[in-house]
């Protein structure tokens, strides 16, 4: 039956993976089977000290209700623009820096209880032998991920700007197809990522790298609680940093699917037809980077998957905030001639 309406299985699947809610749907089924495997895996793990995983509940909670809200605010935003308000008209720039702009402020607040809650003063003088960086207790892979989610989204915004035009008020959000060999017939002019758009993204993604870079050092330069809980708390600070990692990548990633999307839409622009002109046929109107175009429309879910993922697995920590969430570790010895850690 669907072919009588024109629909193939790749059409409906196309269809059902144009919407994010879609997407958020596949990754919590994702991460509710890695829950489940992590925790058959880890069933016999211990708990640490109270006076350790007290101080870090705090931050970890807070990774976990900001992750949650980054979530609920992509999804209300994405409901009520594309089915409650009708913006047809407007340059919904916000759209696509919304993300970046909730996962920096959700960092800034993780930030801040680290400040207030993970900064208390040693009960004895702690000796370190670690170089404490911004990047000291960054995951690696991690680290790695958000990189290039970033340098994907700024090459993205920078050759989709220079690629666009402006519109009758100025503002770049067209993307111009001429009509080969037809120079009396107006090019078709279709919605793009122009700069527009990219701008408030390029100012957003530059705020996020900051409140993270700054989040990061915090979490490494606090002082440690006692010589003997510096391996415990070394673990605290790893998951801490890989949590603000994760809410950074996310950010971007859902930023890029969105630019990917509306790149996408306007690669599907193939044909013009004019009445009374040409017998009714239709005139080919195909953009020379409608093959890249149309492979990042579907590039674009699986970048909202993985960034979903990577919410939820931030998200789910709560579930485990009220227990604590230290493995005991022997104390490794630290090395001689360390730096003194305030």
């Amino acid at each position: 039956m669907v072919h009588h309406f024109g629909w193939t299985p790749i059409d409906l699947v196309g269809a059902a993976f144009s919407l994010p809610l879609v997407s958020l749907g596949l990754a919590g089924l994702i991460v509710v089977g890695m829950r489940v495997l992590a925790r058959a895996r880890h069933a016999t793990r211990g708990s640490a000290a109270s006076s350790v995983a007290a101080r870090y509940v705090p931050e970890r909670r807070t990774l976990g209700i900001a992750a949650i809200a980054v979530i609920v605010l992509f999804a209300g935003q994405d409901v009520i623009l594309g089915y409650v308000i009708e913006l047809s008209d407007a340059i919904a720039w916000w759209r696509y820096a919304t993300p970046v702009w909730s996962a920096c402020v959700a960092i800034v607040v993780v930030w801040g209880v680290v400040l207030v809650h993970g900064t208390t003063p040693p009960e004895s003088p702690t000796l370190s032998g670690t170089r404490r960086t911004c990047l000291g207790f960054g995951p690696r892979i991690g680290l790695i991920g958000a990189a290039a989610a970033l340098v994907a989204l700024v090459a993205t915004t920078v050759a989709a700007g220079i690629t666009s035009s402006p519109d009758g008020q100025g503002q770049w959000v067209w993307l111009v197809i001429p009509v080969p060999n037809e120079a009396q017939i107006d090019p078709v002019r279709v919605v793009f990522y122009g700069w527009a758009y990219g701008v408030p993204v390029l100012v957003a993604a530059a705020a996020l790298v900051a409140s993270t870079w700054v989040a990061l050092r915090g979490n490494a330069m606090r002082p440690y609680l006692r010589p003997d809980t510096v391996t415990q708390e070394g673990v605290a600070r790893r998951s801490g940093a890989r949590g603000i990692v994760r809410l950074a990548t996310a950010g971007l990633l859902l930023a890029l699917a969105g630019a990917w999307r509306l790149i996408g839409d306007a690669g599907s622009a193939g044909s013009l037809t004019i009445l009374g002109v040409n017998e009714g046929r239709p005139y080919e109107a195909a953009w020379q980077y409608a093959e890249f175009a149309l492979d990042a429309r579907w590039g674009a879910p699986v970048l909202e998957i993985v960034a979903f993922v990577l919410l939820l697995l931030v998200g789910t920590g709560l579930l485990g905030a009220r227990r604590a969430p230290l493995v005991p570790l022997p104390v490794v010895p630290e090395a001689v001639g360390a730096e003194a850690v305030r």
